[in-house]
């Protein structure tokens, strides 16, 4: 039986807590919370914009709230829709996008995920910082891979 995007986010808030992992246990609760139409996301940590993403591995199929949406440069109608990872990692810099796609991909074992890479939109350079937790089905195999993601300010011009 299929588990609601809810109890999949509390799942994974309980792992990343006993990995450790105070913020992504916190973001994932509030998403859990969001999945039953309780809470407001949250849009901004400090100066930062925070986005949040829910990816259905075996169906290849990503959903994004709006502010991940728009740092990527993806209308969010479309982000709600849902649209293959290869339409995100199009806004990732070439530089960064072996490394990327490596990082997922030993990801896809279940755990946690980070990363930090640069996106282009619009011809503007930004660096994000990536935390996700990919959780597996009874046999083993990649099945959500939800997660955040936030600009660094930091590494701004």
């Amino acid at each position: 039986m299929a588990r609601s995007l809810s109890e999949l986010l509390k799942e994974i808030a309980g792992q990343a807590s006993s990995f450790d992992e105070p913020v992504l246990s916190y973001l994932c609760r509030m998403a859990a919370l969001e999945a039953n139409n309780t809470v407001v996301p949250v849009q901004r940590i400090g100066h930062n914009l925070v986005g949040m993403w829910d990816w259905d591995v075996s169906n290849d199929l990503t959903h994004s709230d709006p502010n991940c949406a728009a740092l990527f440069g993806i209308a969010s109608a479309r982000a709600r829709e849902g649209l293959s990872i290869g339409s995100y990692l199009k806004a990732v810099h070439p530089d960064d996008v072996s490394l990327l796609k490596q990082t997922i991909a030993s990801t896809l074992n279940g755990g946690i995920f980070e990363a930090e890479y640069r996106i282009i939109t619009n011809s503007n350079e930004r660096w994000v910082f990536a935390k996700g937790y990919c959780t597996l089905d009874r046999w083993g195999r990649p099945e959500r891979f939800p997660g955040m993601i936030t600009e660094l300010v930091s590494k701004l011009h």
